[in-house]
């Protein structure tokens, strides 16, 4: 039977319509109020695997550590920086300072300073690279 308010919907379609029509409204305006800069996260990710190159690079010239174990490395500390990057908020930066030190730390200790600098380098780019594209695609 047709309602006279809402035509020839029924009150339960009417509220479907409606909810999707809003959920779509919001997805519209995320998408223009996305990024202030709409290509940096492009840029950045270019830049990242640009600098990641460089590393495992100058890694295995000049600091000679074998390749295969230099790869692993570099992904390892890269999925290490993607998984730990919420924890990256204002409130608890320091812990982050606290990892890279720490690494930092072990490489003194077991004489490669210069590769684990490099790891934290990494490290740092893939904590800043997660926070942008956070800030960015909100």
């Amino acid at each position: 039977m047709a309602n006279k308010k809402y035509g020839n919907k029924s009150i339960m379609e009417h509220k479907e319509a409606t909810k999707k029509e809003i959920a779509v409204e919001k997805v519209e305006q995320r998408m223009q109020t996305r990024s202030y800069f709409p290509y940096i996260n492009v840029w950045l990710q270019v830049f990242y695997i640009i600098a990641l190159f460089a590393i495992i690079i100058v890694s295995y010239r000049y600091l000679e550590v074998p390749i295969v174990p230099l790869c692993t490395m570099v992904v390892l500390e890269a999925v290490l920086g993607a998984l730990l990057c919420r924890i990256a908020a204002i409130r608890f930066w320091w812990i982050q300072l606290i990892i890279i030190g720490i690494q930092i730390v072990l490489g003194v200790v077991f004489n490669r300073t210069g590769f684990m600098i490099l790891m934290s380098l990494v490290y740092a780019f893939t904590l800043v690279i997660m926070w942008v594209r956070r800030r960015t695609l909100k």
